[in-house]
């Protein structure tokens, strides 16, 4: 008897995921990162003029605190609460990561891991000014 229950319960947790699955309140894809910095000024530079990134329009935040925003989904703020980084990566898919992971070198930017065969494709980890570890990998590609 206790397998019989064993398996209706197990029936009716798979139920359960699959409704989930078919729910419309359910998340539907990524929308952005608010990344808390040390130095708002010299985060920005660092994202604009040696990753490439480009800022958006974007309304202020509700508690006034500086905000930068981009197209690529990040937002960068300073102040706020000081609590631990809970982040361990942001990742980004790239077009060639080869000639990125070049220009970044030759700007001296630290890599936490050179280029290298990822999970997703052709991949590297480098740091950003405040040391939060950011993936580039190209999907498809290989060494």
């Amino acid at each position: 008897m206790a397998d019989a229950t064993k398996a209706d319960m197990a029936k009716a947790d798979m139920a359960k995921v699959d409704a989930a699955k078919t729910s419309v309140g359910r998340p539907t894809g990524f929308a952005h990162m608010l990344l808390k910095v040390g130095d708002i000024a010299r985060s920005e530079r660092f994202y604009v003029d040696v990753l490439g990134f480009t800022v958006r329009p974007a309304k202020p935040l509700p508690d006034g605190r500086p905000f930068v925003p981009f197209n690529q989904g990040l937002a960068l703020t300073s102040g706020g609460p000081q609590q631990p980084t809970q982040i361990d990566h942001l990742a980004f898919v790239a077009e060639d990561v080869r000639a990125l992971a070049a220009r970044l070198a030759r700007a001296d930017v630290k890599f936490f891991r050179e280029l290298h065969d990822g999970i997703y494709g052709l991949t590297i980890y480098i740091a950003d000014p405040d040391g939060n570890m950011i993936e580039f990998f190209e999907p498809g590609a290989k060494m």
